[in-house]
């Protein structure tokens, strides 16, 4: 897009967003974003994958509206599992999220950002595409002291099949404050940055803001310890090295379970050479705190 028309795209979104009402914000949304979202939606499947240090979990993954890979392993783990197709995603990008092939799939449940314009923009782009969906879209930030209200609350008491975390910053501790009783499958993002051997998390901050030079999240041997504590088992890495998934014990039987120190995965897909060698430059200068 040329920067005149993107200086014009952006004036008529403030001064439709702040004179105009919201209904009218949300269409002007939608025509911005339609186009793109049907062609993300209707992709062929990408089987690619991204490192060497593979699971047989792994074999099963392939793309279509996920970031990475994670469509496969999520088809994969609830043709083993029991569900009535519900999920609970926190954290997504408007055109790539783990829980929109599940809605291509008629499942419902609960997509939640901080993101308010792309929250108005997703809800129109469901009900023009998936008219049937029960998906519903809360703008909201979430922090420990409120995910267990912005998880349960208006699901009914349901068991959620599958929970995907995104945040980019708390991570460990929102999981660690989370209730996990009536969750089966969880899928969250981990710190590739941070190595396979460490036990590590930024400290609490309930206002941090993602800056993609590696001061986020936590490493996935800290996670899964943490998940072990609580009832959950590590069965799969997607080969990104970006999202790990794990099953409640009950039904942890039917996977192969994993160490989290030899499925440890590390690829850069989106950065140069150069970038991924800043980056490690800089971690050695920020304070995670120990766990």
């Amino acid at each position: 897009m040329k920067r005149s028309k993107k200086i014009f795209t952006r004036f008529i979104l403030n001064f439709t967003k702040k004179y105009l009402s919201e209904n009218i914000y949300s269409k002007v949304l939608f025509l911005r974003t339609f186009r793109k979202f049907k062609k993300e939606i209707n992709k062929e499947k990408s089987y690619a994958k991204f490192s060497s240090n593979l699971d047989k979990i792994n074999e099963f993954e392939y793309k279509i509206t996920s970031q990475n890979n994670e469509d496969g392993i999520i088809e994969h783990i609830f043709k083993k599992i029991p569900n009535n197709k519900f999920f609970v995603e926190i954290g997504f990008d408007l055109y790539e999220f783990n829980s929109l092939n599940l809605i291509k799939n008629n499942w419902n449940g609960k997509l939640i950002d901080f993101n308010q314009d792309e929250c108005f923009a997703l809800k129109s782009l469901l009900k023009h595409y998936f008219p049937n969906t029960n998906a519903k879209i809360l703008a909201k930030g979430v922090n420990k002291e409120n995910v267990n209200d912005i998880v349960y609350s208006n699901t009914d008491g349901k068991i959620i099949d599958f929970f995907s975390l995104d945040i980019d910053g708390n991570d460990y501790w929102v999981l660690k404050d989370l209730d996990l009783k009536k969750i089966n499958v969880i899928c969250c993002e981990y710190n590739k940055w941070l190595d396979k051997d460490e036990k590590k998390t930024i400290p609490y901050n309930p206002h941090h803001k993602f800056n993609n030079n590696g001061f986020f999240g936590a490493s996935l041997l800290s996670l899964t310890e943490l998940l072990n504590s609580k009832g959950f088992d590590l069965i799969a890495v997607d080969s990104s090295g970006t999202n790990a998934f794990y099953v409640k014990k009950e039904f942890s039987n039917k996977f192969e379970i994993l160490s989290p120190i030899k499925s440890w995965k590390f690829a850069n897909r989106f950065l140069t050479e150069e970038q991924s060698e800043i980056i490690k430059k800089e971690m050695k200068n920020f304070k995670f705190e120990n766990l």
